[in-house]
């Protein structure tokens, strides 16, 4: 189930951003169903009125005067942002952060938000040439979606709701993929950073790697070694806060060449703060703990009983990722080993070769290209050859045709060389995890770097 919210505000003023109004449509994405009645509901904002709102949205301070204050209002509609993914129109900059405000205003705890922004799917999807603007009014206008009263906070949630149907169905958004933890604006300078994809990704894929090497409750060589890289390939980063008492840590477990398991312990609760304030969303966080943990168990070649049964652990608490990938073909292949609750030799480098592959899909996957006469690509990356639109120019010339995004009759994904140095060690893009998940349900979409296509094509 996908606990949507789609939310939207309208606000007294632009300094406090006090609200006045709120809508509310709390939903099931997968099957529609609703979760919680909608709401319309005025607030008095027990703040002053800007001439410019009002006219904007029509609402004034006598209009509202005998409305609840929002400490009131918080207690019917709590239900709506927990465990929830909240849908709204720049939503960071209005709605959220007019809500954050309201609730520190009033000394209430703010609760985890996790939120997607249509204003940024458009910006991302929709060809700029397409539209006068990426406002909603515009946006709506251009996918015929009816808008009763713009700026009206209920009439903006609904015609919100239909155009977040619209963008995933048209464009074959993964919505997994688009949700942002929402983090207060005191902390932007450090998110600046770490807003950074391949550095969150690296982050957590750290995390995971360090509880993958205390699984067996001993840290070898090997593994002491890998800690030690990794913080001379993160050096650059020091200079914040959050990454310096990483490398502060590491420094001083790392100082007499061993580390123990206490030591471990440490080490992972210090990194665990830096993810509590990263940007990720929940299940992506946890695939690429996954992957660390993968990683973690299989630096030193080999995988014993004791690191087998703990990872299956680790996949059963976090069942939830059912569905997303790799997380279904790792768990059955560690099912199907220990069903003797014992582990071979045989069984153990089985299991660190489908490690191996999941974590290095690009030189694992890779097959021979004949032809793309009457195919289907798909292009990821940046080309040596030239640019996206050259690459496109050549594959059509000789018979192909060109896919946007990774869909399930795509033959071909093309990854630019360019694009292939940033994936090794297991780090990949959207389009490489979106082609393995089609391919782990039937499908047979051909995976190539950009060297390997020109010498065959």
């Amino acid at each position: 189930m996908k606990k949507v919210t789609y939310f939207d505000v309208e606000y007294a003023n632009p300094q406090n951003k006090a609200i006045c109004q709120l809508g509310l449509i709390c939903e099931d994405y997968d099957t529609g169903e609703t979760l919680y009645r909608e709401r319309n509901i005025y607030i008095n904002p027990e703040d002053g009125f800007d001439d410019v709102c009002v006219r904007i949205h029509g609402i004034s301070a006598d209009k509202v005067k005998d409305e609840p204050a929002f400490p009131n209002v918080w207690k019917e509609i709590e239900c709506y942002f927990t465990n929830a993914i909240v849908v709204g129109h720049n939503v960071v900059g209005a709605d959220l952060d007019a809500l954050v405000k309201a609730l520190k205003r009033y000394n209430i705890d703010v609760p985890e938000l996790y939120y997607i922004c249509t204003l940024e799917l458009a910006k991302k999807y929709v060809a700029r040439y397409s539209v006068q603007n990426f406002s909603m009014s515009a946006l709506c206008q251009y996918f015929e979606i009816d808008v009763n009263s713009e700026h009206d906070a209920f009439d903006d949630a609904r015609a919100n709701s239909d155009l977040f149907r619209v963008l995933v169905d048209i464009y074959d958004i993964n919505i997994d993929s688009c949700v942002q933890k929402y983090i207060p604006h005191e902390s932007k300078v450090f998110m600046s950073y770490v807003s950074n994809p391949v550095v969150r990704k690296a982050m957590s894929e750290f995390y995971g790697m360090i509880r993958g090497f205390s699984i067996d409750n001993k840290i070898n060589a090997a593994e002491t070694a890998c800690i030690i890289k990794w913080r001379k390939d993160n050096q650059q980063y020091s200079k914040f806060k959050e990454f310096s008492s990483i490398i502060s840590v590491i420094d001083s477990i790392a100082a007499d060449g061993e580390i123990t398991i206490d030591e471990i312990i440490e080490l992972q609760s210090t990194v665990k703060t830096f993810l509590d304030v990263v940007s990720t969303a929940p299940v992506t966080l946890a695939t690429q703990i996954l992957d660390g943990i993968m990683k973690g168990i299989t630096v030193d070649g080999e995988i014993s009983e004791d690191e087998c049964k703990s990872l299956r652990q680790w996949l059963y608490d976090n069942i939830y990722l059912s569905g997303h990938f790799p997380f279904d073909k790792i768990l059955r292949t560690v099912e199907d080993i220990l069903a003797d609750s014992k582990v071979t030799d045989e069984e153990s480098a089985y299991l660190s070769s489908i490690i191996n592959e999941l974590l290095n899909p690009v030189d694992a996957l890779k097959t021979q290209i004949n032809t793309v006469d009457g195919k289907r690509l798909c292009l990821s990356g940046n080309f040596a050859y030239g640019q996206k639109s050259d690459v496109e120019k050549y594959i059509i010339e000789r018979g192909g045709f060109i896919d946007s995004s990774v869909k399930k009759n795509t033959d071909i994904l093309l990854i630019g060389d360019c694009e292939c140095q940033a994936y090794s060690n297991g780090t990949y893009g959207t389009k490489v995890k979106k082609a393995m998940e089609y391919n782990e349900k039937g499908c047979n979409i051909q995976i190539v770097k950009e060297s390997d296509f020109f010498l065959r094509v």
